[in-house]
């Protein structure tokens, strides 16, 4: 049979074929969406021109186009005639909508009839592999992963090509470079952190009284706090003191509340939580993001990164003891427990129905190459390192013991004003023996204990006497809410709920996954911060001029375009479609309702009366890179600000040259080769840039030849060497001594050698 095997990348391409070989077929790789939608003009001519109607072309769906940029014009004519001799083809890509999207559009740009199946792996190790073509199923069995693929990029394109091009035409500034980004996630997780800017913004500081009171019984003291909502704080000082004054000798007796309790452990890692946890590591979201991608392909140590659940699969709770064994060998963490706690169901970590409508199941380590963690492990970099400890420790978690801890609050009540401290006595660690760091598991546990809890109290009982015998408040301010780093703005994407304005729509979001998806929050943070709709400083996302400029232009003319709560139920839409709950047309319709009501008030705006902001954007890569070279060349410092900043690089580099005269770098080039050549260089070429650029021409190639070293790198032997070893190859020794053809070698060997894959996704 001649069968061919469509993969999403090289990399996964080089995994599958060192795991099942040619057996299946042909291994081929992909470079992401190599057939993509269709652009507007390429549907419509008319469309070339930006203007205020809604890009829909009359048929509903934008058709597949092939996308030869980048040199995949080859690899797209050779997978098509692949395709026309193929008996049989598997799509072997990532098992989400996006890379059944990816396979399947390539089979249908080409027309291809035959039988397709489907490898499904959450694991890229040879044994995992080898198990998913063993249990290949029809292709068929995913036509809604498909038809929810096919809405959400078409309502992405529609939406948000037809709302940027409106935007801009509406609100672009004087003097702004490019255009507005408006986009159905991008929009509202702007507007999650311009109304966090305004709230700091308008925050006004006021002082306020913490009172406390200490209290004794038979010579033991313990001070009480008294810690009211911010409804009920005392605000004016005299109050305070008068408060206090009146409790002077006061007498009375206090309530013990004391119950043994236990804490559940967190559940498995998803990425979104995943995200939350390492911006304290100070990672951004899309780091976080390239470290376990490296984990899961590279090393084979975890499983698939872009998971959008933090449950397995009930069979996953088999593998729990070797798993446990393993990683106790890695000595991560004491985990000094003999055997794992199973919990099942909503309320624990193993549940089949918790994962019903999710394309992965949560990040952990991957029990195929347990036997090869050591080893593994010891070549891990630091931050590969750091993530999978942090993987680890938590898969570890989670199948220990509940936490157990005895629980006391001693209060009293003066004057209808609670006062009272909390102490919490551990009596068995459980789970948290394997997190070294006090606030390691910081934000995972399911259960919250008493964070401001003091350890032992006295052991009273309820409605023994006490007697007051000092009293005293704390001047404190009221703080703005801070500004959000990466981590938590994904977390507030992921919680978009909190923006209902009721509790039934609320509640019913919280089963919902938020805004935007796993794989995508970071891109959508990083493209807002490139457009510089959002500023970086000190490590804090801050909304620019322009973001708050867009952000109160649309919140006067169709707020619900920057809801999020209103995105998070388009979000469950779209995802009722993977579970074949709602029709993908219908979908695509009501949600493209909200993006004609913002394109028709866009439109009544008009023209020629943009937003009267100061805009400040990110220079591109060219520009910085000028801006570099010059202060290269005269040896002086890029100037403050120049990285972030596009006006200042411009400012730096100077005007540009008027008329035919060349540029500062071309004068410089060609007195370079002049000196170096000895050449005369007359100063009239040095007044006009075409003549200058013939000479340049003509003598660039009488300098003197600069001897390179053509010694290959170390990492260039490993990687070699590691072909070498899978492919059962010898290496000539000729090569082995020269950079240049060892490059050839490797290139020749490994399918192009490691290549970063061409995916994009809208947003």
């Amino acid at each position: 049979m001649r069968s061919i095997v469509i993969c999403e990348k090289p990399s996964q391409a080089r995994n599958v074929r060192d795991a099942v070989g040619d057996r299946y077929g042909k291994v081929m790789a992909l470079r992401g969406h190599v057939i993509k939608l269709a652009e507007p003009e390429d549907v419509n001519p008319d469309w070339k021109q930006w203007g205020f109607q809604l890009l829909r072309p009359t048929s509903g769906f934008y058709p597949l186009n092939p996308d030869s940029s980048d040199g995949k014009g080859q690899l797209i004519k050779d997978i098509g005639e692949a395709l026309q001799s193929a008996d049989r083809v598997i799509i072997a890509t990532d098992c989400d909508r996006e890379g059944q999207g990816i396979g399947e559009n390539v089979l249908r740009w080409f027309k291809y009839k035959g039988p397709v199946f489907r490898a499904i792996f959450n694991k890229e190790d040879p044994a995992s592999l080898r198990e998913a073509f063993e249990a290949l199923r029809p292709n068929a069995d995913f036509l809604s992963q498909y038809q929810a693929w096919v809405a959400r990029a078409q309502v992405d394109q529609i939406a948000n090509l037809s709302a940027t091009r409106a935007a801009t035409l509406a609100l672009k500034p004087e003097g702004m470079k490019g255009a507005i980004g408006i986009g159905r996630v991008r929009t509202p997780t702007m507007a999650i952190v311009c109304r966090r800017q305004l709230e700091i913004d308008n925050f006004t500081p006021k002082t306020y009284w913490d009172l406390w009171v200490e209290v004794e019984r038979n010579g033991e003291t313990v001070r009480l706090h008294h810690k009211p909502g911010s409804s009920a704080r005392i605000f004016a000082q005299a109050e305070a003191e008068k408060f206090l004054a009146s409790m002077s000798g006061w007498r009375g007796s206090v309530v013990i509340d004391r119950e043994s309790k236990r804490q559940k452990p967190p559940k498995f890692m998803d990425l979104p939580t995943l995200q939350i946890k390492a911006a304290q590591w100070g990672w951004s979201a899309s780091k976080t993001l390239e470290i376990a991608q490296s984990l899961y392909e590279t090393h084979k140590m975890t499983t698939y990164p872009r998971a959008e659940s933090r449950y397995l699969p009930e069979v996953e709770a088999g593998n729990a003891p070797v798993m446990l064994a393993g990683l106790q060998t890695l000595e991560l963490a004491p985990a000094n427990y003999p055997e794992p706690e199973i919990r099942k169901g909503k309320g624990g970590c193993f549940s089949d129905k918790q994962l019903e409508g999710s394309s992965h199941h949560a990040i952990i380590p991957n029990v195929k190459t347990s036997d090869d963690w050591q080893a593994v492990y010891g070549r891990l970099n630091v931050d590969e390192k750091t993530l999978f400890d942090f993987i680890a420790r938590n898969y570890l978690a989670a199948i220990g013991p509940d936490r157990l801890f005895e629980r006391t609050e001693i209060a009293l009540d003066f004057d209808n004003r609670k006062f009272a401290t909390v102490g919490i006595v551990e009596t068995d660690a459980g789970w948290r023996q394997v997190f070294s760091e006090p606030d390691e598991d910081d934000n995972l546990s399911d259960q919250d204990s008493d964070v401001e809890a003091e350890g032992q109290l006295p052991d009273w009982a309820n409605g023994d006497a006490v007697s007051a015998v000092k009293s005293g408040s704390e001047k404190k301010t009221t703080k703005p809410p801070p500004y959000f780093s990466e981590g938590s703005l994904v977390k507030e994407m992921t919680e978009a709920w909190r923006y209902a304005d009721n509790e039934t729509l609320a509640a019913r979001l919280k089963e919902a996954k938020g805004i935007g998806t796993p794989a995508t929050r970071a891109s959508i943070i990083s493209g807002l911060i490139s457009q510089g709709l959002l500023e970086v400083k000190k490590g804090r996302i801050h909304a620019s001029e322009l973001a708050l400029g867009v952000y109160q232009e649309l919140s006067g003319i169709c707020p619900e375009f920057l809801d999020p709560a209103a995105t998070a139920e388009m979000e469950m839409r779209l995802d009722a479609i993977l579970r074949g709950e709602s029709n993908p047309r219908q979908v695509i319709d009501d949600i493209l309702q909200h993006t004609t009501k913002l394109l028709v008030a866009l439109e009544r705006r008009g023209t020629g009366n943009g937003l009267a902001v100061d805009v400040k954007q990110p220079p591109s890569a060219k520009l910085l890179a000028a801006a570099k070279s010059k202060a290269e060349r005269q040896g002086v410092r890029l100037p403050r600000g120049a990285t972030t900043d596009a006006r200042i690089c411009r400012e730096f580099l100077g005007p540009r040259p008027e008329g035919n005269a060349p540029s500062e770098a071309q004068i410089k080039f060609a007195r370079e080769i002049a000196a170096s050549a000895t050449l005369d260089l007359p100063d009239e070429l040095l007044e006009d840039r075409k003549s200058l650029s013939e000479w340049i021409s003509l003598h660039a190639d009488k300098r003197p030849k600069i001897e390179r070293d053509d010694t290959p790198s170390e990492a260039q032997i490993a990687l070699a060497e590691r072909i070498s070893q899978q492919k059962n190859l010898s290496i000539p020794a000729a090569d082995r001594k020269s950079r240049s053809a060892l490059s050839k070698w490797i290139d020749k060997n490994s399918n192009g050698g490691k290549r970063k894959s061409g995916r994009k996704r809208r947003t």
